[in-house]
This record gives C-alpha cells, structure tokens and sequence, in this order.
C-alpha cells in the first residue's frame, strides 16, 4: 500500500512539475542600438520581479518567461522599454537613445542623474573629442565645454595646452583645472625645461584618449567646493572605461595621417634683404648701395642708380638657401593605434587597453611617441563587497627643439637669420656657424639634442562595501607617479655649444612626481514617498613630492660622446626635494523634495602643510539649489516639456602659489665673496587664495525635447591673491621676496548649451548644437605703496597687471598711423631725424615729448566670446560630423613684427610683408620707411603690433561609413577626419591660438617666433569582434 501511494504521489508531483514549466518558454532575441550594432551588457528584466539577465558579446539573450509577463529592456544612454511576451519565441529590440534627464553624470564624490543636478556641469561629446588628433585630452576638449578658453600655446608635438574655465582665477599661480581620473587627482604640472624656449610638454600627453569613457567639467563653486584648496580653477573629472559583462568584445581603432603646418613664416629672400637695407641706409643719410663698399666679394654698387641697385636685387634673389623651408617639416605622419578587450560576467568585469600614439612634429627633428596600457577590473568578493581597480603605464618619447624666445631656436634662426647663405657647403658638410649673425638653422635642428622620456604610472584600487540597502562604505587608494629624463646636448660644432661653454655642453635632469592618495567615505541614501535624501561623509591622506637631480658637463672629447658624465669638466650638480601632505575631511547632504525641489549642500576643511600651524586650515562650503517647474501638475505645456531653474554659491582655494611651509624665499648677498643664498624665511601668514563664486541659470526642453537650452550667468570673485613682493632684512643681508595675499580679482559672464535634434528618423538624423560663453576679467585691487599709489606688475613683452585693468593687458605707446608731410611733426622730434613716413604716436598727456607717460592700455588678450558650432548627420550608413570654433576679442601682441619687421634691426632678416614699406610714392601703407637713424624710435611698444586674434577655425570634420553586417566581425567602419582644415583670421601670424609665454596668465597673448598649430589629414578603421 505504502509502495502504491509512493507511486501516486511521485506522479502526480512530476505532472506538477510539467503544468508549470509549460507555464514558461523560453524567449531570445537581440538588444542593438539606433543604427543597429549589437549591445552587450544589456539589461532583460520580467517586470515586477528581480529576475532578468544580460546580453551577451552579440547582444544575444535568452531568459525563461511567462507569457503574458512584461520584458523591460534597458541600457546606459538609451530609453528603456517594455514589451509584453506573446505567442513569438523571439523578441529582438532596438534602442533609442535615452532622455538626456536620466544620463548619468559624475559629480564631486558621486554620481547622480541630469534630472537631479543642481550644479553646473558639461559633459562633452566624447565621439568629438576623440576624433580629434592630440596627444592631449584638454587640447580634445577645445570648443565642447561652454565657458572654457582653451588653446593649444604651440603646435609642437606634446606642447601644453591653456585651458581657462570661467577665466584666470590666479595672478601669478596655474590657473588650470584640477584633473581628477577614476577619483584621483592627476599630475598636471608641465614636464621640465625651460631649455627649449617658453615651451614645455604637457603631463596631460600621458593619457591615452581612447580610454575615456566620460568627461565631466565643473565649473561653478558648489560642484568644486568639495576639492577646497585646489577647486578655484574648476575641476575635470575623467572616467575610464570599465568591463561590461556579457561576452568579451575586442575593439581596434586605428588612423594614420598627415599633417602640415596651418601657416608658415614667409622671409625675404637675399636680394629683397638687400634692397630693405640699402633703403634704410639711404633715409639714414648714406649713399645708395652702401652695403657693397666694405664687401669685396659683391660688385661694387656705391652711388650706383635704382635701376642698376634693382637689377642687381634681382639678381641675387635665389642666393642662398630658404632657412624656414628647409627647417619645416612637409607631410608629417602621424599615427594611432588602439586596442582593446572588456567584458566580463556576473563577478567578475575586466577592460583592457593599449595603444601607440606617434606624431612627426612639422619642424625638423620633432617627434612625440607614446605607449600605454590600461587594465580596469571590477571583481565582486562577496554579495556586499566589490573590488574596484585599475592601472595605466605610459612610457612617452620626445625629440624637442628649441624654440620660442631662443637665439638658437629652430624658427627664430630661421626667420631673424640674415639671408644669403648656404646651409651646407658643396660637400653636404653644414655651413660653420661662425659665418652666421646667430647661428646655422640647420644645423640647430639637426645637431642641437633634446630628449625626453617619461614612465608615469596612475593606479587605483578600492574595497566597496553596501552595508545595508541604503548605506555603503568605501576605502579607495590611489598613485600617480611619473619619472622624466630629459637630455641635452649641444656639439662642439654648434653656436649654442659654444655659448658660454667650453667645446660642447650636455645637461641631465630627472625628476620623480608623486601624488599619493587614501580615502574613507561612507554614503547613505534613503527614500520616503516625497523625499530622497543622499549624505556623504569621507576624509583623505594625501602627499604631493617632487624630486630634481640636475647635473651639466662641458669640453666633451667628440661629438659621439653625449653623455654628461662624458663630459670632462663638470659644470652644474645639485638636487632639491620638496613634499606637501594635505588632510581633508568631506561632507556633503543633499534632499529631493516631490520630484521638484533639489536642495545640495557641502563643506570641505583642507589641512595643509604649504602654510604655516596658524593658518594651516581653511573651509570651503558650497550651496545649491534647483526646481523642476515642470513637474507641477498646472504646468501643462505643449510646447515646453522640461523646465528646471538652478543657483548656487561656494568657496573654493587655489595653493598652486605656494610651495612648502613658509614659501622659499631668495636672498642675494651684497658681498662679492659670497653666493646667493636660499632662504626659507617667508611670510607667515600666507595663505591659500580664496575664490567666491555665484551661479545661477536655468534649463529647458521643448519640441519633444528635441531642443534642450541649459543657460548660466557666473560672477566669480577672488580674494587673497598671492603677489611675490619684496620684504626688507637687516643691513647688509640682502634682498627678499616672498610670496603675500594682497591682491583681488573678479570674471564673469555667461554661458549656453544649446542642443537640437533637427530631424530623426530610422535612416536620416540630424543633430546640432552650439555652445557660447562670455567672459569679463578685472583685476580689482593691488597693493599700494607708501604714497598710496598702486604699484602695476611688469610682465613678458608688454603685458601689465594694474587696478582696474583686464589681467595682462598690453601697455603700450598709442600709435596713430604714420607722418605723411613734414609739417605734421613737432620741431623735438624733427631734430631727432623723424620724418614723413616714420610713425606718429599719441601724446597722451600733451607735454610735446613721447615717453613712458604716454603709455596705455591697448588691449588685453581675454577672448570677449567663444562659440562652437556642432553637427551629427547620419543617412543610413553614412555619418557626418563637423566643428566649427569661434573665439572673438582677445588682441595679440605681434612680437615677430617688432623683430622681424620694418622697423628692427637691419641685421635681423624680414618678412615679405614689410616689403610694402612707406616712401613718398606708396603712402597708403601702416609700414614705416626703413631708416637706420629712426629704427628705433619706430620699434617702440606700440598699439601698431596690436592685432585682433578673433578667429574661426573648422576644428574637425569627419566622414564615415559602417561597412555592411561581416559573419566574423560585430561592426566595421571606415572614415576620413580632418582637424584645422580651414582658418578665417585678421591676424597676420602663423596661428592665433598660440602663446610665446605658454601657461602664463599674465604674459598670455603674446606671439614671438613660436610654432603654430598644424592642418591635419587621417584616415581610420574601427573594428569590433
């Protein structure tokens, strides 16, 4: 009986069984994006449950469902959708991509949605700022972030890059943001030297751009405030890319492609030289063809007519080699190839890259080659713990020249090199230097080494613990270190090896960065029916060193050796160490209120050990607000479907000024028999420069928020402005500057992002957008002196710092075109030899004579505005992009005029268009007569080298095409880029963009023989397996 019932139940268990599973079927299909590609890591959820999984590498699913239930798909981007399981055993689906509201967006210390932010945050299209070619990710980002100037200072590979958010918020310290990767903040100090000109190569060109998955700027107050001492001058947060699970995907991309320089200089040839000099000569008072009487390899032209002097310029015209094309590079290449492998499962997520970056610089010798690799794993330990990390290794290779402000640079050689010479002789040996004003161009680039090498590592590895469902903890640590090299050597052979040495000098440095992190936060996050709230607290350790070994060596036994230890004589051995800590505690709290109202607060104390125990801490707090208008239920508009209003305050500090405790001072003995002394006796009391900030603005969707306007206004208010002023010491122990807080600052202006989706549909779409942003600087307050007088900084060229004046305006002499008769000009400056076809300036304060108190502000270099036109077209496979970027405002001081024009030197060579000089038959020109009596007069600062840097550039224009469905390849596409393709400018340089004084803000504006930016060509494949 008993074996019978056993029997019965048995059966009727499995019929059981069987009744349910066939309840259930087994459903598949696959996730893709609008344009069709596969979506791995997909999320396939049944509706009401927590039962769901992922898509594989082909964007494959298969689950086990009822019908009838509701399958929710949804993805990163993209709109989520719900689709009821019917009688079909496939459900394939393809995204839209999402309502911008949900985009996740990266903040101070967290994460949150557009919908929920209070803040003003950008966060660039990264498709634009990849496809742009640049070793450096803020060069990328130039024309994608609403209130940002940014601009490369120098086309050389590597170079910096200026980028401004909301304007200079620091005299005399950096002024660029805070780079934070993965929570970690970067190096971002340029690589040493100042051997190669005013250029230096940035630590940014260590970053390999494919592996970013996002960019985040900060820019107002309240989303910086939480970085204290480093947040006045915004902050960049960069995100890597991080395995999804789902299958393993392999991803190549690859460009290779030519570049050339957008302008060149363009010189007098021999006889055109000539021709300048005689000239000059001639209204000096000397006879035509005076420049033959002391040469007797040359006819002998003395007293000779203007026709007989024209033929001979004719003549020699091709004597002698071009110097500037000889020394520009035509076609370099450049190259990218990037690799990488992510994916992962349910524990375990991994991402993998590496790339080769090489470009051939557009000047001879110049080169940046870069390797990389990254490796980011997310590995759950347990249901409540994850582990989070990730490492990058660079090792980064420059050739460099000198350049900029150099007697032997490459370029300045080049151009300010008397004409007429050949570069080698007729065995192809270089011409000696000897035979040169300066020195062989050439010979410069191909003989004067610079080289430099930097291993930089960047990891970060965090513990994650969700506590409870609404609390959670985290212990992260984090290391940025970099180990440069850089070697010098200049031959025996070459001027510059023999400038001040004996047969050749060689020089050494390295130096070893270290950032060093550790942080503890905790974060809670509770929901009620009305309310959300987020809280967080967290504390960090960090340590910021810097160590410099220098050693130089002259009389090198032969131009093979070129080492500095092979160097006979040594010549220069020191080192310097120095270390700051900071300790920092962080809270923030944050409440939603009915899904309209959003209320962020924040406040960080910094403790650092730049500043003395008195004042070692500062606080800096940061207020936010924002309301959703549209979530009102009486709000009800057809046109306008999002409107949010937004404000906030904050404080936030910029150190950079300073270095270590008691800011070094320097000391110079008024004995002969003793040395310069560096003392450490700075000012005790100064402190971090403090910057207030308001914002307020608002964003708006409408049109089926195919039209999205986020609009802000910013007044940005810094006080304690560190200025390096003098400080008096007893009799006879020298002289001492250290740095004080005594200066005030003020920005502001207004900002625009305004996005539209023009057209979309299945096989055409069409988005643009624009991004605007003014800018209004002042420097509000300086220091007075014992009259009560203002006492203005001297800086670069020309560029001045005064009360009341934009941050390094120009401070020049007023010129008003030149003197046509001579009745014009008063009787002082007549019997210095000034005549009709010499420039007249502005007597300003009408005492009849023209000096330093007739200077004025002739302009500053602060863009008034920026505006960045981009579009997206995609018809069926084809896609199109383009980017145009506008700066208006900002003067530029011509400082190759003043050297290489009309009025300089006649030693120095010229540019072609000084050949339109004044003379009594061609009066409709602004080029004065060559005069060797007058040249100086002529020269004086003036607003004639002031010239309008406003521009437009078509930054980037790209078209592509995805190859049709391959069996063995997930997608395939093709595509041609350009970057600088075209140029609209008033200015006569080579480039608007650059700056002789790289990074300085108050020497900005100023062009000087430096390397302009190049014009672009590559072609590329991006691959998916």
């Amino acid at each position: 009986m008993k074996t019978k019932f056993s029997g019965i139940l048995t059966l009727l268990l499995a019929l059981v069984v069987q009744v349910s599973f066939a309840q259930q079927k087994t459903v598949t299909g696959t996730v893709s994006d609008d344009s069709g590609l596969p979506l791995p890591g997909a999320n396939v959820i049944i509706k009401g449950s927590s039962s769901g999984t992922q898509t594989d590498f082909d964007g494959k699913y298969a689950i086990s469902v009822e019908p009838g239930k509701t399958l929710t798909f949804s993805y990163v981007g993209f709109e989520t959708q719900e689709i009821v399981v019917e009688a079909s055993n496939t459900i394939s689906v393809q995204m839209a991509p999402g309502n911008a509201l949900d985009e996740v967006v990266i903040t101070t210390y967290g994460r949150t949605t557009a919908r929920d932010l209070t803040t003003n945050v950008s966060k660039p299209d990264m498709e634009t700022v990849q496809s742009i070619t640049t070793s450096n990710v803020a060069g990328a980002l130039q024309g994608t972030v609403a209130g940002a100037q940014i601009n490369s200072v120098s086309g050389a590979p590597g170079g910096e890059v200026s980028i401004r958010i909301r304007g200079a918020s620091t005299i005399n310290g950096n002024s660029n943001p805070l780079f934070v990767i993965d929570g970690i903040p970067m190096i971002t100090e340029a690589t040493i030297s100042d051997n190669f000109g005013n250029q230096q190569n940035s630590a940014l060109s260590n970053l390999n751009i494919d592996d970013i998955e996002s960019v985040e700027v900060l820019k107002d107050a309240a989303s910086t405030a939480v970085y204290g001492q480093r947040g006045s001058n915004g902050v960049v947060l960069i995100t890597t890319k991080q395995g999804k699970r789902g299958g393993f995907r392999i991803n190549i991309n690859s460009t290779v492609g030519f570049q050339n320089a957008i302008e060149k200089y363009d010189t007098m040839n021999y006889g055109q030289w000539l021709k300048f000099r005689d000239t000059a000569s001639q209204n000096g008072g000397a006879d035509s063809g005076s420049f033959s009487a002391n040469d007797a390899d040359m006819p002998q032209l003395l007293g000779a007519s203007q026709e007989t002097l024209q033929a001979f310029y004719d003549s020699v015209a091709d004597v002698g080699d071009s110097y500037i094309d000889e020394v520009y590079v035509d076609n370099a290449v450049t190259r990218n190839n990037n690799f990488n492998l992510s994916g992962g499962n349910d524990k375990t997520k991994m991402y993998f890259g590496a790339s080769h970056f090489f470009q051939e610089g557009t000047v001879l010798t110049q080169d940046f080659d870069r390797k990389s690799a990254r490796l980011n794993i997310t590995q759950q330990i347990s249901n409540s713990i994850d582990f989070v990390g990730g490492v990058s290794i660079t090792d980064e290779f420059v050739n460099q020249i000198v350049n900029d402000n150099n007697i032997f640079g490459v370029l300045s050689t080049g151009i300010l090199e008397r004409p007429g010479l050949d570069l080698r002789d007729e065995n192809g040996d270089f011409t000696p230097y000897q035979q040169f004003t300066f020195s062989n161009p050439l010979q410069n680039a191909l003989e004067d080494l610079g080289k430099l090498r930097t291993f930089r590592v960047i990891g970060n590895a965090a513990l994650n613990f969700q506590i409870t469902d609404e609390f959670s903890a985290e212990t992260k640590v984090g290391l940025d270190q970099s180990e440069v090299i850089e070697r010098i050597y200049n031959p025996s052979t070459t001027a510059q090896g023999n400038f001040g040495v004996n047969n050749g000098f060689g020089q050494e440095t390295q130096a070893t960065r270290r950032i060093y992190q550790v942080r503890q936060s905790f974060s809670y996050n509770k929901s009620w029916e009305n309310i959300r709230m987020r809280a967080y607290l967290g504390g960090e350790y960090e340590t910021n060193s810097t160590r410099f070994v220098i050693a130089a060596a002259e009389d090198f036994p032969s131009p093979l050796l070129q080492y500095v230890g092979q160097g006979i004589t040594p010549l220069t051995s020191s080192s310097e160490f120095g270390e700051n800590k900071r300790a920092s505690l962080i809270s923030r709290l944050g409440f939603t209120f009915w899904n309209k109202l959003i209320l962020e607060g924040s406040i960080r104390a910094d403790a650092s050990s730049r500043f003395s125990e008195d004042d070692r801490t500062g606080y800096f707090p940061g207020l936010s607000a924002a309301y959703i208008v549209s979530e009102h239920d009486w709000f009800e508009n057809n046109f306008v479907d999002y409107l949010k209003i937004r404000g906030s305050y904050g404080i936030t500090g910029n150190e950079s000024p300073f270095d270590r405790y008691f800011a070094p001072a320097v000391a110079t003995s008024q004995y002969a028999d003793q040395a310069a002394l560096f003392l450490t006796i700075g000012e005790a009391t100064a402190r971090w420069e403090e910057t207030e900030q308001i914002d307020v603005g608002f964003n708006v969707k409408f049109w089926d928020s195919r039209v999205d306007l986020n609009y802000a206004y910013f007044l940005k208010q810094t006080h304690d402005n560190s200025l390096v002023l003098p400080v008096a010491l007893p009799t006879n122990q020298g002289s001492v500057i250290t740095p004080q807080n005594v200066a005030a600052m003020e920005n502001k202006g207004h900002e625009i992002d305004l996005n539209i989706g023009v057209v979309r549909n299945d096989n055409f779409s069409w988005n643009t957008s624009f991004i605007f942003g003014t800018l209004d600087n002042e420097v509000t307050f300086l220091p007075k002196n014992e009259f009560g007088e203002t006492e203005p900084i001297n800086a670069g060229f020309v560029s001045r710092v005064d009360e009341g004046e934009p941050l390094g305006f120009f401070y020049v002499l007023e010129s008003d075109g030149l003197y046509q008769d001579i009745s014009e000009i008063p009787q002082e400056l007549q019997d210095q030899g000034v005549a009709p076809g010499d420039v007249k300036y502005i007597d300003q304060n009408g005492d009849g004579i023209i000096n330093d108190d007739d200077f004025i502000n002739g302009g500053d270099p602060w863009a008034d505005f920026t505006l960045s036109w981009k579009n997206d077209i995609r018809f069926k496979k084809f896609d199109l992009s383009f980017l145009w970027a506008m700066s208006e405002g900002g003067e530029i001081y011509n400082n190759n005029i003043q050297f290489a024009g009309a009025s300089s030197s006649g030693t120095f060579g010229k540019f072609t268009s000084q050949l339109d000089w004044w003379t009594p038959e061609n009066r409709d020109t602004e080029i004065p007569r060559p005069n060797t009596v007058t040249a100086g007069y002529n020269n004086q600062d003036a607003t004639r080298f002031i010239e309008d840097g406003s521009y437009i550039k078509l930054r980037n224009v790209t078209l592509g095409y995805t190859l049709p469905e391959i069996k063995w390849l997930a997608s395939a596409r093709v595509f041609v880029s350009g970057d600088n393709l075209v140029l609209i400018t008033d200015y006569s340089g080579v480039d608007p963009e650059i700056n002789t004084f790289g990074n300085s803000n108050i020497a900005r504006g100023t062009d000087f023989l430096t390397q302009g930016n190049s014009r672009v060509w590559k072609f590329g494949v991006n691959l998916s397996f």
